[in-house]
């Protein structure tokens, strides 16, 4: 097989022999046992819980890459004209053979585990924040359409109490990355005119000058709650997950009586609607989203 199509069969296969990163994250959210807790359980232990997923979810990687690796192998080895050879010369044929190969699919793995691992991480706050009922609209929910025409492009990962609330009044509303590349952040933050954005991260080698530069800009630095006592514990620019949990919902209150037009309750209706049909298969979500329409 040549390398060029070789590389094109690696990334049309991928996605078809392996779990999504929001599936794998709900797989491990639910083997957990996290979508029969109740909410304060979420408020109390969410650093924990963000810790548990994770492990959860490397677990479940490794097994998952493990057979796509040899999938893919396994196809390169019958396209190739190893026949009448023992053993030992075939495996010394293959590798002379293939080393680009080889290499190509390795490096692909190493490109997907960076990229998953960041998408795994805003999925599993997420659903920590579902399990909370905290309202929320991500990129998923509301398409990135939305959140480009709101100057929240694609940096953002979702906003509560939601995407109708940040058109109606950005100062009451709350924007979450669940991103490292904070430079990033910060330049998209003077484009919101949203009042600051939690940058949620498990990077602990930010330091405290780092965690400064990021609160200059609006941006509050949101981590695990030992990585806040221990690294952080003397920096207003930084605060736990259970922190903002607490802030999130403080800052609900201020729409408990808002005059929602008739035109943004049906926006929300259909919204929270289309995400029921779509995660069907998923009962703690589709409950999530049922809890939100029911309330409107």
């Amino acid at each position: 097989m040549e390398l060029e199509t070789f590389k094109n069969f690696i990334r049309s296969e991928r996605p078809k022999k392996m779990l999504s990163a929001f599936e794998i994250t709900y797989l491990s959210f639910t083997a957990l046992g996290y979508d029969q807790k109740d909410k304060q359980f979420f408020i109390d232990n969410t650093s924990q819980i963000v810790k548990n997923i994770r492990e959860e979810n490397w677990k479940q990687f490794l097994k998952d890459e493990s057979n796509f690796a040899k999938y893919i192998y396994r196809e390169l080895v019958h396209r190739s004209n190893l026949t009448n050879l023992d053993k030992e010369e075939a495996i010394i044929q293959f590798l002379e053979s293939h080393e680009q190969h080889v290499y190509a699919l390795a490096l692909s793995n190493t490109q997907s585990r960076r990229t998953r691992a960041g998408n795994e991480f805003e999925h599993i706050l997420e659903f920590i924040l579902m399990g909370i009922g905290v309202s929320l609209d991500t990129q998923g929910s509301v398409g990135s359409g939305v959140f480009e025409t709101s100057h929240l492009a694609k940096l953002v990962d979702c906003v509560a109490p939601g995407a109708t609330e940040y058109k109606l009044d950005k100062r009451n509303t709350s924007l979450i990355s669940a991103r490292e590349r904070w430079q990033e952040v910060g330049d998209e933050m003077s484009r919101t005119q949203a009042r600051e954005m939690y940058l949620a991260t498990l990077d602990d080698s930010i330091t405290d000058n780092v965690a400064t530069i990021i609160g200059k800009n609006n941006i509050i630095l949101v981590t695990l709650e030992e990585y806040k006592n221990d690294l952080y514990k003397n920096s207003p620019h930084v605060i736990s997950f259970e922190t903002m949990i607490d802030e999130l919902l403080t800052k609900e209150f201020v729409w408990n009586n808002y005059p929602y037009s008739e035109e943004n309750r049906k926006e929300k209706r259909e919204r929270y609607q289309r995400q029921i049909d779509k995660h069907s298969d998923k009962p703690f979500i589709v409950q999530y989203y049922k809890n939100l329409k029911d309330s409107i």
